[in-house]
């Protein structure tokens, strides 16, 4: 059995106006090439480097948020290697004295069969800010450059070889994006290639395991944009190294690019090490001096995804629930403007399950029919109707199918802002009948239907009180109780 040891560089591009080192545009447009471009980002001898301070700030933020260690001062350097996208010939990065050092990622990880997510922990070796290299263009047998992307400000981030699972590095990225989003420092947008992925993993045998010891070698897969291409490129290099390994191979040190249209990676060349880059200080451009006054207080930023998190969970949301809202910036904000409202702030005094009930609606059937209708969950339903249903379903007098019914019904007839939802789902007959008499008539009449599952109850098969709660919940046509109806069940069937 072999064990997987993953790390990952995943270069996040900054979304400052210009790019890192001159004053070019630093924007998408791939239909525009060679459209932001000046002698620095071409290469052209004599162009000389320009700090853009907005990207170091940037870099500084992310780095505060993620509790790395911000230096007194950092430096560049000079990484040179040879490439049709690198016409300098070196690329100014940072090498052992980044503008990041260490940090951590703490991130969920769903296990599929259970539904139950695990707390997992990522260390972060560094994080550096770097100019990014062109773009090449291949087509009808000939290959092209677009200089547009050349220089643009990156941070890569390099975390610890500690994941196990191409669940876990997909996790682990997830997360990133959610924080350097939530920052306002990167639009994440893989589509747009603004985050890229570098993928360095090796098998562990049964005793370097056991021992905590690293492999001998390790490959580094590149060119991987999307984070479900992650995963397909941690599997098939996973199932890759076993073969060789179960072979008696000892896999290549390498780097291979991965080629998400025939679910494959490739050999490039043998993997570098530092010294194979001859990495010396950057001659034009000086030391960077940080200053304490350069150094937000974690405060100061914007509420991180896994602080959201648990703040929900405070208020008893579960944590699926939870990552639907921190996920989705815009069901967040309307969350939290309704808990904010001072009727619901009242309603929790007779009520603890009254926010809880609030963020079910909003993650169940309203934000499917935001999704449905492609339109801001919050332009779909106003406060107090959303309240009004919350407090109606905690009081027993509606149940879920009353809800969506009337929610269907409010939001098909939006335009009219007068409309009640108590009202609504009155006229209708939407309101639950909790009445005993009248719901003993619809539990004979179950009763009487179904005499096998009755018999099967009566034998031990407790369980198939379901079902008959949900033929009451059918003959009533959706109007009953399904509280009282188990419990006129329990006393009808002894």
């Amino acid at each position: 059995m072999y064990y997987p040891v993953i790390g990952l560089e995943i270069h996040v591009q900054l979304n400052s106006k210009t790019k890192l080192f001159c004053s070019c545009l630093n924007e998408y447009a791939p239909d525009e090439p060679n459209k932001n471009i000046c002698p620095f980002c071409t290469g052209q001898p004599g162009a000389l480097p320009v700090i853009n301070k907005a990207c170091v700030k940037k870099a500084i933020e992310f780095g505060v948020a993620v509790g790395g260690k911000i230096p007194d001062k950092t430096r560049w350097d000079r990484k040179n290697y040879f490439y049709p996208d690198l016409p300098t010939g070196y690329q100014i990065s940072q090498y052992d004295n980044p503008i990041v050092e260490g940090g951590v990622i703490n991130f969920y990880v769903e296990n599929k069969t259970s539904g139950e997510y695990s707390l997992y922990k990522v260390n972060l070796t560094r994080a550096h800010l770097e100019a990014d290299a062109a773009k090449l263009l291949h087509a009808g047998g000939k290959t092209m450059v677009d200089f547009n992307r050349a220089a643009a400000p990156l941070i890569e981030v390099v975390s610890e070889p500690e994941m196990h699972s191409s669940g876990e590095a997909m996790a682990f990225v997830s997360e990133l994006q959610l924080i350097v989003r939530r920052l306002g420092i990167s639009d994440g947008d893989m589509e747009k290639g603004q985050m890229r992925f570098d993928c360095n993993l090796s098998l562990q045998t049964e005793e370097e395991h056991s021992n905590n010891k690293l492999p001998g070698y390790r490959t580094e897969t590149k060119n991987i944009n999307s984070i479900r291409a992650l995963g397909r490129a941690i599997e098939y290099e996973i199932k890759r190294q076993t073969e060789l390994l179960n072979e008696g191979i000892r896999p290549k040190q390498e780097t291979r690019g991965w080629k998400d249209d025939l679910n494959k990676s490739e050999s490039q060349r043998s993997k570098e090490d530092a010294m194979d880059y001859r990495y010396f200080p950057e001659p034009d451009l000086q030391l960077l001096v940080i200053k304490p006054e350069d150094r937000p207080e974690l405060s100061d930023l914007s509420e991180l995804p896994m602080l959201q998190r648990q703040r929900y969970q405070e208020l008893g949301i579960n944590l699926q629930i939870s990552n639907t809202f921190v996920t989705q910036s815009e069901v967040a904000e309307f969350f939290d403007s309704v808990i904010s409202d001072p009727k619901l702030i009242e309603l929790q005094k007779s009520s603890k399950s009254i926010i809880k009930t609030t963020a079910n609606i909003i993650s169940g059937s309203l934000l499917a029919l935001a999704t449905k209708l492609e339109l801001p969950i919050s332009n779909l339903l106003s406060t107090q109707n959303l309240i009004v249903l919350a407090e109606l379903f905690e009081s027993d007098k509606i149940n879920n199918q009353g809800i969506i019914k009337t929610i269907d019904y409010l939001v098909e007839n939006r335009d009219n802002t007068a409309l009640q939802a108590e009202e609504i789902a009155a006229t209708h007959g939407w309101l639950q009948v909790s009445d005993e008499g009248a719901l003993q008539v619809f539990v004979d009449e179950v009763i009487n239907s179904n005499p096998k599952v009755v018999e099967e109850y009566k034998s031990g098969k407790v369980q198939v009180i379901g079902f008959l709660v949900g033929q009451c919940m059918k003959v009533s046509k959706g109007a009953g109780n399904p509280k009282k109806f188990t419990e006129l069940l329990e006393i009808s069937l002894k």
